[in-house]
């Protein structure tokens, strides 16, 4: 199967896939206006449900989970890692093993999911616990995380965690050792402690600017630290709704396109009409302008938000090219959790996870998805 289209600064090209592999990637000439765009596989990293689906929920069913994929499909994305937030240890471990169940399955669900995210329950219980339940959280414990590993067989693969908990930096250095990405979030610390984890092995600063207190010391703060961390990868929420454009082109200038991620942090309400929902037994809203909050307006609830469209508002507030955000939302974060079967470079042998698309404004408009070789989208 051959495909013809632009490739962000490397011009227009015929793309060759045999089987599950791409066979050839050929330069024909220069960016044709007329022709769409091809890219990795979009990668998201933190997505807690979609499309009414919630990896925390109660009753999370190995069908629903399946039935993810074509919708997922729409946005560009070809892997992502179930998050599951704060909860109580036992829905925690059910549903890990739910996910597991999905997995084994469906070989293509299990392909599309390269490892799971834990968000929680070792977060900071203070000003900055956003809509996670604060009830819920506890103290890092290594051998509790290890039951919750053994029942997602091993395949968690990012864990954020505050550092200014008792036990932590020693919970983060086993963590690392166990070749589980470490990332920070949903923290108070000082900016010694973020330095400390770091040289624990800490790798990822989860939804930078967001998961703080409203009010923070001008200089004495977890933000600046991270941001001046460069062994600190980033990932970002681009909605407008979590970070005003001068603060993704300043995370961007300061970390570099090399260290930034885009994330949705999408809950299940993504997808769905407006109105009234819950997250973990927690009131939330998705207001007409698309945003998710609290019911009681004291925090934003995870997002909406589509990995298209991501990137599209990460160009845009960022100042970055094309080819800058699509790496923000597929190589950066393939080569941070180096799990599975993913693509990190549209060359000859990488596997055939393609997205064909035309840029726009406000999203990326998705045209067709590849996966593993398959067609497994077309808008047509």
């Amino acid at each position: 199967m051959e495909i013809l289209a632009n490739l962000a600064d490397f011009g227009l090209a015929e793309i060759e896939i045999r089987g599950s592999k791409l066979a050839a990637v050929r330069r024909l000439g220069p960016l044709e206006p007329s022709e769409p765009f091809a890219s990795l596989g979009l990668i998201d990293i933190q997505i807690n449900g979609f499309a009414g689906v919630d990896f925390s929920g109660s009753e999370l069913e190995p069908s629903a989970l399946l039935g993810l994929l074509p919708q997922l499909w729409r946005t560009g994305v070809t892997h992502f890692c179930p998050t599951l937030i704060t909860n109580s240890v036992e829905q925690l471990r059910q549903n890990f093993q739910t996910l597991e169940a999905a997995r084994r399955m469906d070989r293509r669900f299990a392909d599309a999911v390269p490892c799971y995210h834990l968000e929680g329950p070792y977060l900071s219980p203070g000003g900055a616990h956003g809509a996670h339940n604060p009830s819920l959280m506890r103290l890092p414990n290594w051998e509790e995380f290890s039951a919750l590993q053994r029942a997602a067989n091993g395949n968690i693969g990012i864990v954020t965690i505050a550092p200014e908990l008792p036990g932590a930096l020693d919970f983060i250095r086993q963590a690392s050792a166990s070749g589980v990405v470490v990332a920070i979030g949903h923290t108070a610390a000082e900016p010694e402690q973020i330095h400390s984890a770091v040289e624990a092995g800490a790798r990822l600063s989860t939804h930078l600017g967001n998961g703080l207190p409203n009010l923070i010391h001008r200089h004495q703060n977890p933000l600046w630290a991270q941001l001046a961390e460069d062994r600190l990868a980033a990932s970002l929420i681009c909605d407008g709704f979590h970070l005003p454009h001068d603060l993704v082109r300043v995370v961007f200038r300061l970390k570099g396109i090399e260290r930034c991620i885009l994330i949705t942090d999408a809950v299940h309400v993504a997808g769905l009409t407006a109105g009234h929902y819950t997250l973990v037994g927690k009131g939330i809203e998705l207001l007409p302008s698309g945003q998710v909050v609290t019911e009681d307006r004291e925090s934003m609830a995870g997002s909406a938000l589509t990995m298209n469209r991501a990137v599209a508002v990460f160009q845009r507030f960022a100042q970055a090219t094309l080819s800058e955000a699509l790496r923000a939302a597929s190589l950066n974060p393939a080569r941070l959790i180096a799990r599975g079967d993913i693509a990190t470079e549209l060359a000859p042998g990488q596997p055939a996870n393609v997205v064909i698309f035309r840029p726009q404004q406000e999203a990326l408009r998705i045209e067709a998805v590849f996966f593993k070789g398959d067609r497994v989208y077309s808008s047509a």
